[in-house]
């Protein structure tokens, strides 16, 4: 269910919650068990850029890797992104006909996508169980993660002068990593939920709002204070700081799009 609830971890939440729920209730209380007995996978609803179609098949797919690999764990004895890439690979075979939406469900490191479900996904399952992620898994290491990027995640780095890249792809995700890591590297994610929950929560405007700016103990590290200008801002590239003195619409929508794609 890790697996399932990450890679479809896009879109808005109570959507999301609610197709678990439906394959959830399809699949029964051992939803590993059904799938390698190739039971459930059919008559499950579309989800946004998946069809039924789609879902039934990467549900299949993950059937029958499953049931031949008996863990998904062993994909991953080379390394993090290896085992991303060849899992990710595994399942666009199983799948057979590659659609838009099984692309989209199953990206690929090596095509330079961040791959933030993919990173979200192994977060859970080897950082230690923390009350937010399982520590299921001990064939990688907590500094061996990369950073799940979305939206929220880019906007806050940038803010805290944590990355300069303007795309939020896997070299973004890599400049990020790489900055947290200075500060833990031994388990540079651990950071993720607090970032990413600065934007999801709404405490984080991308923009100067006093009466939340003044409350926030990264204020002194952020350069979004003084509508850009703030304690931070000298440090980046001339076009990053002018970034910051567009409206927040402009720069809510760079930051998701990004130049030639967006985060996948």
């Amino acid at each position: 269910m890790a697996l399932v609830s990450s890679l479809f971890a896009y879109g808005n939440v109570k959507a999301m919650g609610a197709f678990l729920e439906r394959v959830l209730s399809r699949l029964g209380p051992a939803p590993a068990a059904a799938l390698r007995a190739g039971i459930g996978a059919e008559e499950i609803p579309p989800y946004r850029f998946q069809t039924s179609s789609d879902v039934a098949a990467f549900l299949s797919s993950a059937g029958r890797v499953l049931a031949r690999t008996g863990t998904l764990e062993g994909f991953f004895q080379e390394g993090a992104e290896e085992g991303l890439e060849a899992l990710s690979r595994r399942l666009r075979r199983e799948c057979g006909r590659l659609t838009r939406g099984l692309a989209h469900l199953l990206p690929l490191p090596s095509s330079g996508s961040a791959c933030k479900r993919w990173w979200m996904f192994l977060r859970w399952m080897v950082r230690p169980d923390d009350g937010v992620d399982l520590g299921l898994w001990s064939a990688l290491r907590p500094s061996e993660l990369r950073m799940p990027v979305d939206t929220h995640v880019a906007r806050i780095a940038l803010a805290l002068g944590l990355a300069r890249r303007r795309t939020p792809d896997r070299a973004f995700a890599l400049e990020l990593t790489g900055a947290l890591a200075r500060l833990h590297p031994e388990d540079p994610t651990r950071y993720d939920f607090a970032l990413a929950h600065l934007g999801i929560s709404r405490s984080c405007r991308g923009r100067t709002v006093e009466s939340l700016c003044a409350a926030c103990s990264l204020r002194g590290r952020c350069v979004l204070g003084a509508g850009g200008a703030g304690p931070r801002a000298e440090s980046l590239p001339p076009r990053t700081r002018a970034r910051y003195a567009r409206t927040t619409e402009e720069r809510h929508g760079e930051v998701q799009k990004g130049p030639g794609g967006g985060i996948r």
